[in-house]
């Protein structure tokens, strides 16, 4: 086990490259992994200048990154752990071959209703949604048989956002509650930006694992943390 750059009762994190914790955690030692990875947009080799993803080609050559770390993630789960991964449109392409290459189900892909239209340009509609896509370990199970794939949550107001592409605490809520994570369970969130996961894992009584490449991210996810320790101690 990696010694972490901060540790706490209840999570630990790291400052560093995902890929390389990852592949130095204890394999199936980890129950759920909930992430928010980068979107890979605007990333292109060939093709039109004007495009924000680049060309088809650009996008499948990054499911080759994804798929790294895909299969670093399938080897710290246990067999009943489960892997959700938030994406849009853009990425879903990248993420279902990543997967499936890296030998992984897609299991089911959920429409986040963010009850708010975002930007858009004068070509297209305005979007309103984004995904997370799960891909379930072999003795994961969703017990509640009524539950949907449309979440509505409302996204997190631009002022009050610790990162500027955080998600909202409740739309992680859903994915733990989901997933009937017990007291004690282990949750991994490989990209941590914000420290959301980290934020929604602790108040469900559950272990909590971060990862940050960036120190700037960093140090802001620790001091929303401390600063939540602060007022539950109160």
């Amino acid at each position: 086990m990696p010694e972490p750059d901060y540790d706490d009762d209840g999570f630990s994190l790291y400052l560093g490259d995902a890929l390389e914790v990852l592949a130095e955690l204890p394999p199936e030692s980890v129950d759920a992994v909930i992430t928010d990875p980068p979107y890979i947009i605007g990333s292109m080799s060939i093709g039109n200048a004007g495009s924000k993803t680049g060309a088809w080609a650009d996008l499948m050559n990054s499911a080759h990154w994804y798929r790294t770390w895909y299969e670093l993630v399938d080897r710290v789960l246990k067999p009943s752990g489960a892997f959700w991964t938030f994406g849009n449109w853009k990425t879903l392409p990248i993420t279902i071959r990543a997967l499936l290459e890296g030998g992984l189900p897609v299991t089911s892909v959920v429409v986040w209703d963010k009850e708010h239209i975002t930007v858009g340009g004068p070509k297209g509609v305005r979007a309103q949604y984004e995904m997370i896509v799960l891909s379930a370990k072999q003795d994961f199970i969703i017990p509640n048989r009524s539950l949907g794939d449309i979440w509505r949550q409302r996204p997190v107001p631009s002022a009050r956002r610790h990162h500027p592409a955080e998600k909202p605490v409740g739309i992680v809520d859903q994915i733990i509650e989901a997933s009937d994570l017990q007291p004690g369970a282990v949750v991994l969130d490989p990209f941590m930006g914000g420290g959301t996961t980290i934020v929604s894992a602790l108040s469900h009584g559950l272990r909590a694992i971060g990862v940050e490449q960036d120190p700037h991210h960093f140090e802001a996810a620790l001091q929303r943390l401390q600063a939540l320790d602060t007022e539950v101690a109160r």
